[in-house]
């Protein structure tokens, strides 16, 4: 791809979403093309750099797991056995099914652990008490039966690392993964490293409104790092897709093939409905023309970042954006990459092709649960459609599909529809689950 058309599609689109600044790594039959545009921060004009870091968000899930990885080649952990072996927190959890999740389950977010478990203290920080908190929640489901994206799940992992390293996460994701790979390490939740490089700033931005980007802080809960305590440039994210791709030097030595190759494969329950075209350990896969590309995204308070690589090709792509919009912007940029022959795989979910189901809807309706999260099910229109809500105020009619799947429209809004589907017991047939944008929240009670 022509340098010039990446630095203006790039600028072009980083103004059409209001992002401030924003930085395009693409590596390519083994030639490297990095730009960057816009500032670090809206009304200044200290411009984005390459070395600029940037909040990764759930990017950092890819660093957690590639390090779980090179402890499984050295032979401290092994990719089934339960996670109460190696963490003493495990021990009393109050709900059985737990001593039977395995790093397998925590690395494809089939284990069924809440999404987002936060400790009541907002200024602590272990992992140890973090772990053990976590024990006293319930599962969503059975360990290896379905998929649930968990942030949870990813700060045990990191719980697992500090106690078979016997180290810090942070700590042992710097000496074996970051400086290894020539990352210089930025841990904007806290950590030895923080501080070192320069951050972009996040932003908010309303589209529709004045399109303004307003500068915000980074809130990340406490314990949360793991799951996304990462900052870190485009570059960055590059030199770590060489890694998995094996085509950076010494990657052997860094992450063994026969590692590369358990994390690159789809786990069989991790279908991750609403938000990719499967999962691996750690990867998520997004189908294209060509083939399955590997990576993962992120979102984090007014920024975003984006991962792709190719195994069959050796191509990747990164892209940081510091603003809210990121995301979209993202989108367009696939579109573009693709017009010009980088065929770029990314998840679009579309609406179910089933034929409605307009009849018996009052076996979908009850409770659902995913830690604090709590939605209602109800039959609506006299028995004919579906209504959901949360306790946010969230109100959305459901046209449900014979497939079980959704299309949510909400009633406040004319934002664009999304889709969702209804998870049944393979024994039974009884609804157990309702799935929205990759979380599976538990039925709790029938209406």
């Amino acid at each position: 791809m022509e340098a010039y058309f990446a630095v203006d599609r790039l600028r072009g689109l980083a103004q059409d979403h209001s992002v401030p600044g924003a930085q395009l790594t693409i590596r390519r039959a083994g030639e490297t093309l990095s730009v960057t545009t816009g500032v670090r921060r809206a009304g200044s004009t200290t411009p984005v750099t390459a070395d600029t870091a940037f909040a990764l968000g759930s990017v950092t899930k890819v660093f957690t797991a590639t390090v779980i990885a090179q402890l499984v080649a050295e032979g401290d952990l092994e990719w089934d056995e339960p996670v109460a072996d190696y963490l003493a927190e495990f021990d009393g959890a109050v709900d059985g099914r737990m001593s039977a999740v395995t790093l397998r389950h925590l690395l494809s977010h089939t284990a069924g652990l809440v999404a987002d478990h936060e400790l009541d203290d907002a200024g602590a920080s272990s992992l140890a008490r973090y772990t053990a908190s976590v024990t006293t929640t319930r599962t969503l489901h059975a360990p290896g039966h379905c998929f649930s994206y968990s942030n949870t799940g990813y700060n045990v992992l990191g719980r697992v690392i500090e106690a078979t390293a016997d180290m810090k996460w942070q700590a042992v994701m710097e000496n074996s993964l970051l400086r290894p790979l020539g990352i210089d390490p930025v841990f904007p939740g806290g950590g030895t490293a923080a501080g070192l490089r320069a951050v972009a700033d996040g932003h908010a931005v309303r589209p529709g409104r004045e399109r303004a980007a307003h500068p915000v802080g980074l809130h990340l809960p406490a314990g949360w790092a793991p799951a996304g305590g990462l900052a870190g440039s485009a570059d960055d994210l590059v030199a770590l897709a060489t890694l998995h791709l094996g085509t950076r030097p010494g990657a052997d030595t860094l992450l063994p093939a026969a590692e590369r190759a358990e994390m690159s494969a789809a786990a069989p329950a991790a279908d991750a409905f609403g938000m990719a075209d499967g999962w691996g350990l750690g990867l998520a896969h997004y189908a294209s023309p060509v083939g399955p590309w590997l990576g993962h995204d992120g979102t984090a308070d007014g920024a975003s970042a984006h991962l792709r690589f190719h195994p069959a090709t050796g191509t990747a792509v990164a892209l940081t954006a510091n603003a809210t919009t990121g995301t979209r912007l993202w989108a367009d940029l696939v579109d573009a990459l693709r017009e010009h022959g980088v065929p770029v795989g990314d998840h679009r979910p579309a609406a179910s092709t089933a034929p409605a189901v307009t009849t018996g809807l009052d076996r979908f309706a009850g409770d659902y649960r995913n830690g604090d999260t709590r939605f209602a099910v109800r039959a609506h229109r006299e028995g004919t459609a579906l209504r959901l809500t949360d306790a946010t105020g969230l109100t959305a009619d459901l046209t449900l599909h014979g497939d079980l799947a959704f299309t949510a429209r909400r009633t406040d809004t004319d934002t664009a529809p999304y889709t969702g589907r209804f998870v049944t017991d393979p024994a039974t047939g009884d609804v157990t689950l309702i799935q929205l944008g990759g979380r599976s929240a538990r039925r709790t009670t029938a209406a």
